[in-house]
């Protein structure tokens, strides 16, 4: 086993909390069937993990080229509101397929059976055309096929929320996008995706663009972009001070064993996000084969986790510090393998 069995003296979630064995999903990117170029929705029940069947074949760039979906690797496009209320989230694979999400929540739009509010969702996959050249930093695609995992339109209710299946905002209707590359010159770019994503460029008087973007010219929307690699490197750091701060509250300050157990699983819910926001991004940039082993390896870990914190609590088994104990393993053995995992990032 590749994992460290070690205690670092760190503390999480507690015994009430689900394991992260149960958080990890198997996602599975989907494969689209042989349709027209209109937009149609997909039964989720008939989606399978497949390879893209119009998938654009992977080649070596020429020197003419200077763009191919490759360099989209690992990058994440957003198109959102400057308050953050709605989303659409977009990545793009290097045969041109593509997947994201649409969400937007109205927490004050109640009624019978849904008092937690309304959200507005959906999940799609498509395929983009072949990029063509428009100039040093322009290029342009259009959406060959787009599906829905949802029936637009359709609407579901459960745990007292309405879910509305809707289009992606900022993708339907499209007949060109343009996809601009880092270093494009900010005061050529046209003022509807400047309008979106200026809010975004780290110093106003910059003159070059440094992100990717996306422009949808017919509903004039503009995506910025991240390096989710880069991201998830600054989410894990902000997570190790964060429950750092919270080892130090249950190390001196905790006056109850109610605080203790509390900041515990504060501890491990923290350290359980950033290790699933990190296998996600690792399914996105890592080759198929060496995902498929290190998933094989992480179902082992999580076996042996679940039994280590079940183990960790028999101490205290019915007793009003199991929950904390049971935290603090669940905690320590997740660090650990956040840590783990980030080193095949790093690669």
């Amino acid at each position: 086993m590749r994992w460290n069995k070690q205690r670092t003296g760190i503390a999480a979630v507690s015994a009430a909390l689900v394991l992260y064995g149960c958080s990890i999903k198997e996602e599975v990117f989907i494969q689209q069937p042989d349709l027209e170029t209109e937009t149609v929705e997909a039964e989720p029940s008939k989606i399978e993990e497949t390879e893209t069947s119009a998938a654009i074949p992977e080649t070596e760039k020429t020197e003419e080229e200077s763009f191919s979906f490759a360099d989209l690797k690992g990058i994440e496009f957003i198109l959102e509101s400057g308050a953050g209320a709605w989303q659409t989230n977009l990545t793009i694979r290097e045969d041109g397929s593509f997947k994201g999400l649409y969400y937007d929540s109205n927490m004050g739009e109640t009624g019978e059976g849904y008092p937690g509010g309304t959200r507005y969702q959906c999940s799609f996959y498509g395929q983009f055309t072949v990029p063509e050249r428009v100039d040093d930093y322009t290029y342009k695609v259009q959406i060959q096929k787009m599906n829905y995992e949802n029936e637009t339109g359709s609407e579901t209710i459960a745990d007292g929320i309405r879910y509305c299946y809707s289009e992606a905002y900022g993708l339907s209707g499209t007949e060109d996008i343009f996809i601009y590359l880092k270093g494009s010159p900010i005061l050529r770019l046209p003022e509807g995706f400047r309008n979106w994503t200026d809010v975004f460029f780290s110093d106003e008087f910059q003159e070059q663009l440094p992100f990717y973007g996306l422009y949808n010219e017919t509903e004039d929307c503009g995506f910025y972009s991240f390096d989710r690699a880069e991201h998830i490197k600054e989410l894990i750091e902000d997570t190790k001070e964060s429950t750092d701060a919270l080892d130090d509250y249950i190390t001196h300050e905790a006056a109850t064993q109610m605080d203790l157990n509390i900041s515990a699983a504060e501890m491990y819910r923290q350290w359980d996000d950033a290790l699933n926001q990190l296998w996600s991004v690792l399914k996105e940039i890592l080759p198929k084969e060496e995902m498929d082993v290190l998933t094989l390896e992480e179902r082992e870990w999580i076996a042996y986790k679940e039994q280590a914190i079940k183990e960790a609590g028999m101490e205290y088994e019915g007793g009003s510090m199991q929950p904390m104990a049971e935290s603090l393993k669940g905690a320590e053995l997740t660090r650990s393998r956040v840590y783990e995992l980030l080193e095949h990032l790093d690669k």
